[in-house]
This record gives structure tokens, C-alpha cells and sequence, in this order.
């Protein structure tokens, strides 16, 4: 039985007028349902470029990308992303911000409203719905982009590097909220980080990435 995110022997070549440069070669590695695995290492090993592949949003040059056993071309439909900006409309309400991700999947605005006003509640911004994101903070902002990516309740979460801009403080309590609802939830979870000890805390396994090209050179449980 294959694993619930499976990446084997995936390959990702950017082509030029001088060599082909390798971003990715030869990755593979299985993550079954409900782990929480973190990818860490040096800057330019391909950490982003990875899950920009397994997003979607990256086409691979070669190997297999699967998720549930269906290769992975264009956004799964199950599937959740936060990236390290927030990528918030500011024209838009914190509301309206989290319920882009209906709208994106065709969804009824009027059904997952109440929805978006449950997840906001969860992460402590319930009271400030009908604000503006240039109105919060960077940390209450990064907690609106995690409750857009869980509106609609993906089994599959993508992070990559969401908490790095942040002071440490918030960084570590977004850390514990973080791991509070994953524990909750049971939702599988591919995290990139520059942060060890960030990894460390949150994760079932740590993969580290080498670089030049980028590769799994250890995983750690």
C-alpha cells in the first residue's frame, strides 16, 4: 500500500543556455497520513522548491509525486498552503481574506461562513473579523493565513518557513498553536523551517536537505 504522500526519485532541472542546473535530484521520501514532518537545511538547498512540487504549483522534470496514490499535476483539491508572507488582500476584511479559500474551490460563501468564524475563533481573532489586515499585527496576520488554509478542512497542510519573519516570541506561541491543532486534527503536515529547534519541537521526523543539488541527506525521527 503506497503512502499518503509519496515522492520518489523526483527530479527538478532548470534549463539555461549553460548546464542544466539541478534544484532537485533523486528526493524520495514516503509521509503517511496524520504525520507532522519538517524539512530543514542550508538556504538554496531546495526546501521551497520541493513543496512548491508537491503543491502543484512547481512542475517536476522527473521521478513520482503522489498523493493518496494520484500524481500530484496541478493544486490537490485536499490540500492546504501558508507561505512565510501572509499574501493577505488588505482591500479585503480578515473574514473575507479566509473565505478566498471557498471561493477558490468553488464553495458557497454563505456555507462556510459560519466555518470561517469557528477557525478564526480558534486562533484568537474572532473579534477581529470585520478588520483589515493592515490593521493586526504580523503575528495575528499569520494566524489568518493558517485559518485560510484550514477552511476547507484539508487533510494535506503545506508550510513553508510561516513563522520565520516573526519575533520569537510570537514565533514560539504560534509554534505551540500550531502543534495544538495538528495534535487535534490528525492532519498530515510537510513544514519547511530554518529552525532546528523549531523542527525539533513540532515534529515525527525531520528530514535534512543538502544542497548543490538539493537532496535528502538524513531523515530523523
Amino acid at each position: 500500500m503506497s503512502a499518503f504522500l509519496e515522492i520518489a526519485q523526483l527530479n527538478k532541472i532548470y534549463h539555461s543556455q549553460r548546464d542544466p542546473l539541478y534544484a532537485l535530484k533523486d528526493v524520495s521520501l514516503d509521509i503517511e497520513q496524520g504525520e507532522f514532518v519538517s524539512v530543514v537545511g542550508a538556504s538554496g538547498c531546495g526546501k521551497s522548491t520541493l513543496l512548491k512540487c508537491v503543491a502543484g504549483l512547481e512542475p517536476i522534470s522527473s521521478g513520482r509525486l503522489a498523493l493518496q496514490g494520484d500524481p500530484i499535476v496541478c493544486p490537490p483539491s485536499n490540500m492546504g498552503v501558508v507561505f512565510q508572507r501572509d499574501l493577505l488582500l488588505d482591500w479585503r476584511t480578515i473574514l473575507d481574506n479566509v473565505l478566498i479559500s471557498a471561493e477558490f474551490h468553488d464553495l458557497s460563501r454563505k456555507d462556510y461562513e459560519e466555518r470561517a468564524r469557528a477557525v478564526l475563533n480558534l486562533f484568537g481573532l474572532g473579534a477581529f473579523a470585520d478588520r483589515f489586515p493592515w490593521e493586526l499585527s504580523g503575528g495575528m496576520r499569520q494566524r489568518a493565513s493558517i485559518c485560510r488554509a484550514l477552511l476547507v478542512d484539508p487533510q494535506l497542510l503545506l508550510m513553508d518557513e510561516p513563522f520565520g519573519a516573526l519575533d520569537p516570541f510570537t514565533r514560539d506561541e504560534l509554534n505551540e498553536e500550531l502543534q495544538r491543532t495538528w495534535m487535534d486534527t490528525g492532519k498530515t503536515v510537510l513544514f519547511i523551517t530554518h529552525s532546528i529547534s523549531e523542527a525539533v519541537y513540532l515534529s515525527d521526523r525531520v528530514v535534512v536537505m543538502s544542497r548543490n543539488p538539493g537532496g535528502v541527506a538524513a531523515v530523523i525521527p
